[in-house]
């Protein structure tokens, strides 16, 4: 894999993982613009200052894969011309075995629900490394908010599109898988951008794991590394998963989203360079 460009990485106080999809090389060379695609994990933590620079980066939708539980304990900001979609990437009754430290009812940066699992012994019969390869092996097919997904992006109109759930790496690591392959992104420089997520989360899960090293032993820490950190193997359930369905990608965009040869291109001639 090619060295991970961290350039992409947009700071913001209120953030961990926010960054521009632009940049990544197609197979025909072009480029994918910058300033239309974002990528992050939840928004409700971003300060005034990040406010304001968010709306210089001419983002035009919010797209939200979480559920309603989620939106409800940490809302995205609503934020004055911006279109805020939010369709559910994932089943409720499967949404806390996902990273979700805000379904807390106390102050979710102590991480209480977590310590809540540990205390439950959930982490002792909880296999993280099945349970995320399942998930990923779903996500891409028949989901309706890639669906809705890939029906906003062919709207310029909608664009930028900054699309997130809670910690940015699984239902928006799919999405954004989604979009890059749409555009014509290899797959090698697809999972570049996915892997992106354990450096820009680097700091954060260390920090989250030292507060959960008091209340959980080993095994049960090295459970939830596995939920916390993305892995090649979740990836490659996904498109593994595509493949085995489609046989190949441009079957899958079309039988799927509806994306013709024609429509495909005229997405890729509105979004490279």
């Amino acid at each position: 894999m090619r060295c991970i460009d961290v350039q992409r990485i947009i700071p913001f106080e209120g953030t961990n993982n926010f960054r521009d999809m632009g940049g990544y090389r197609t197979i025909d060379g072009r480029q994918v613009k910058y300033r239309l695609f974002y990528r992050s994990d939840e928004l409700t933590g971003l300060t005034e200052k990040d406010l304001e620079s968010l709306r210089a980066l001419n983002i035009r939708t919010i797209f939200d894969y979480r559920d309603d539980y989620e939106a409800q304990k940490k809302p995205d900001p609503v934020i004055h011309d911006v279109i805020n979609i939010r369709i559910p990437a994932i089943e409720a009754h499967q949404r806390p075995r996902m990273n979700v430290p805000s379904d807390s009812e106390s102050d979710s940066s102590k991480n209480p629900f977590f310590i809540d699992l540990i205390k439950s012994g959930f982490f002792k019969s909880f296999r993280a490394d099945t349970t995320m390869i399942d998930l990923y092996t779903k996500f891409p097919i028949n989901n309706p908010s890639y669906k809705r997904l890939m029906a906003t992006i062919q709207n310029t109109d909608n664009l930028g599109l900054l699309h997130h759930c809670t910690a940015g790496k699984d239902r928006t690591g799919v999405g954004a898988a989604l979009i890059l392959m749409a555009l014509g992104v290899p797959e090698s420089t697809v999972m570049e951008d996915y892997l992106l997520t354990n450096v820009t989360m680097k700091e954060f899960n260390r920090n989250l794991l030292d507060r959960l090293a008091e209340h959980a032993d080993e095994a049960e820490l090295q459970n939830i590394v596995l939920m916390l950190e993305i892995k090649e193997a979740y990836m490659d359930a996904a498109l593994g998963s595509i493949k085995k369905t489609y046989g190949d990608y441009n079957t899958y965009f079309y039988e799927e989203f509806g994306l013709t040869k024609s429509k495909r291109e005229t997405l890729q001639n509105m979004c490279l360079t």
